[in-house]
């Protein structure tokens, strides 16, 4: 297993908010350094560490951008780094959820180009004198999955996941990508960067509370599967309560997720792995455990014969994070799966999600008829 960290995106700071470094709960709520530092250490205390292959970090180029975002958007980060405070704080109010700094264009770039440092080790089978590196683990920051191709959004600048998917179609000899969302919170960029793309499969669980849960739009909702050659490549998977859990996640995969996934064959997964769906956040409310975690990353282990890559997206509560990243992490390496808690029987509402889900794609997918 292959694991990418670079201590400089920890450069990219909300420069406004008083709290960052003084209080502990209040810190947890933003996009903070700690989401990766902290994750980090607990590696560390672990030993897993010690059993990873470090991949060397590279920025993106802007060449690497351009595969999907617009020249004008990537112009636009860029002007970052000579900006007074006063112009960032105004460029930041121009987004919905972003908060600007003069560190935070390199901090994208390197952000971008560590996942496709990430993917491309996986995809070409890259190997040390230890091992062949057939999945990878990534911490990063800035997240990606709510960028478009020409705007920043809920803390994303780049789609980084999005790139790489596509360059490892362009460079890399991947046919068919499987991404993987379980963030909390909608991937609408990704979405949209991929809606007419057969060649993309893009799969979302998600709070969408009738379209009361940011990103507060229709479009996460089951029915929107895709536009033109990209329909039925498209699978939303909307929660309509707070604390959904083990059960109810591992009743999609199998449900919904694996049989379209062995039908569709992918070549790579690619998972947006945002722990706000984990136990403890204090955005998602959610009640996803470690071990919950683990049993989702061995599920998508068994496809495209183990190529898997983990990248983190969002997660506010520091130690859901870092104990949720150890759990990927410990079963990438092969470690075997705990032992759940309680029967797994997933709540009325959520069956009900994914009955809607499987009526409107059963005539896309022959597993799921």
């Amino acid at each position: 297993t292959g694991l990418v960290y670079d201590d400089r995106m920890k450069r990219h700071v909300n420069i406004w908010d008083k709290y960052v470094y003084i209080n502990t709960l209040i810190c947890s709520l933003y996009e903070v350094p700690d989401r990766i530092g902290r994750p980090y250490e607990k590696h560390k205390e672990y030993g897993l560490l010690d059993r990873c292959y470090k991949i060397p970090s590279r920025h993106a180029t802007e060449e690497d951008l351009l595969c999907l975002h617009s020249k004008e958007h990537i112009d636009k980060m860029k002007s970052t780094q000579d900006m007074k405070p006063r112009d960032l704080f105004n460029l930041g109010e121009e987004y919905d959820s972003i908060y600007m700094s003069k560190d935070v264009y390199d901090c994208a770039l390197l952000s971008c180009g560590c996942t496709l440092a990430a993917v491309e080790h996986v995809a070409t089978n890259k190997s040390s004198k230890h091992s062949i590196h057939i999945n990878q683990l990534f911490f990063l920051r800035p997240p990606g999955h709510h960028a478009d191709a020409d705007s920043a959004m809920g803390y994303c600048f780049f789609n980084n996941v999005a790139i790489a998917a596509k360059l490892a179609q362009q460079r890399w000899g991947m046919q068919r990508i499987l991404i993987v969302d379980w963030d909390i919170h909608h991937g609408n960029g990704t979405q949209n960067l991929f809606e007419s793309d057969p060649s993309v499969l893009y799969f979302s669980l998600h709070r969408y509370d009738h379209a009361n849960f940011y990103p507060f739009s229709a479009q996460a909702n089951y029915d929107i599967v895709g536009k033109g050659q990209g329909k039925g490549f498209n699978v939303n998977v909307p929660w309509n309560k707070s604390h959904i859990g083990d059960a109810d996640y591992i009743a999609a995969f199998q449900q919904i997720l694996l049989p379209i996934a062995y039908e569709f064959d992918p070549d790579i997964v690619l998972v947006s792995a945002g722990f706000d769906s984990a136990r403890g956040d204090p955005k998602g409310y959610c009640d996803i455990t470690p071990e919950g975690y683990c049993h989702l990353t061995n599920m998508l282990m068994s496809l495209a014969g183990g190529k898997v890559v983990v990248i983190l997206e969002g997660g506010y509560n520091i130690t859901s994070v870092a104990e949720s990243m150890c759990s990927c992490t410990s079963t990438l390496l092969g470690d075997p799966c705990p032992r759940l808690d309680g029967p797994m029987v997933p709540c009325q509402s959520v069956l009900k999600s994914i009955s809607n889900v499987v009526n409107v794609h059963k005539q896309f997918w022959k597993n799921l008829t």
